[in-house]
C-alpha cells in the first residue's frame, strides 16, 4: 500500500471540519438573523397571550374588594369637599346646607361612586390595555436587540465543538476510506 494513501485521514478530518466550519458560519451570520423577525414575532404573540392569562386586569380593577379598600380614602376626599371646600369656593351655599344635608349629599356621591367606579375602571383598563400593549413592546424591544446578537456568544461556543466533531467525523470517514482501500487493493 502506498504511503500517499495515508493522506486521506488527514484530507478527510480537514474536509469534515470546514464542512462542519462553512455550516456553522452559515446558521450563526446568515439563517439566524434572518429569523430574528419571525422569533420577536412569535415571542410578543406568546407574551401578549400569558400576560392577559396571567394578569385579567379588567376582572382585577373592577373586583369589589379593591373599590370597598379604597373607599376610606375615597369618603374622607368628599367631607373634606362638602364641608370644607364647598364652603371656602361658594360662602353663599355653605350658608344654607347644613350637617343633614351634606349627610345626605355624601351618602348619594359614595352610592354612585359604588356604582361608577367599576364602569370607569373597566374603562380605563381597557385603553390602558390597549396602550400598553405588551405584545408591541415585546416586538419592539426585540427588534432593536436582535434575538441573534443575544445568543451569538453562547453559540459561538457551541459552534466549535460543532466544527471539532466535524473533524472527528471526517477522520472517522477517512480510516473507513483508508480501511476499505486496503482491503480492495
Amino acid at each position: 500500500m502506498c504511503c500517499w494513501l495515508f493522506l486521506i485521514l488527514p484530507a478527510s478530518a480537514l474536509t469534515g471540519w470546514l464542512i462542519h466550519w462553512i455550516a456553522g458560519n452559515y446558521f450563526l451570520n446568515r439563517y439566524l438573523p434572518r429569523q430574528d423577525a419571525p422569533l420577536a414575532a412569535k415571542a410578543g404573540q406568546l407574551t401578549g397571550r400569558l400576560m392577559e392569562q396571567t394578569f385579567n386586569m379588567e376582572e382585577k380593577i373592577s373586583d369589589p374588594a379593591l373599590i370597598e379598600k379604597a373607599m376610606p380614602s375615597i369618603e374622607k376626599h368628599i367631607d373634606d369637599f362638602l364641608n370644607v371646600k364647598l364652603k371656602e369656593e361658594i360662602p353663599m351655599l355653605g350658608m344654607f346646607i347644613g350637617n343633614k344635608t351634606t349627610d345626605k349629599i355624601r351618602e348619594v356621591f359614595i352610592n354612585q361612586l359604588k356604582v361608577l367606579f367599576p364602569q370607569v375602571m373597566l374603562q380605563l383598563a381597557g385603553q390602558l390595555k390597549n396602550e400598553l400593549n405588551p405584545e408591541q413592546i415585546v416586538i419592539r424591544q426585540l427588534t432593536q436587540t436582535p434575538l441573534s446578537s443575544l445568543v451569538k456568544d453562547d453559540i459561538a461556543a457551541k459552534l466549535r465543538k460543532y466544527r471539532n466533531a466535524g473533524l472527528l467525523y471526517g477522520f472517522i470517514i477517512g480510516l473507513v476510506n483508508l480501511v476499505l482501500l486496503y482491503f480492495i487493493l
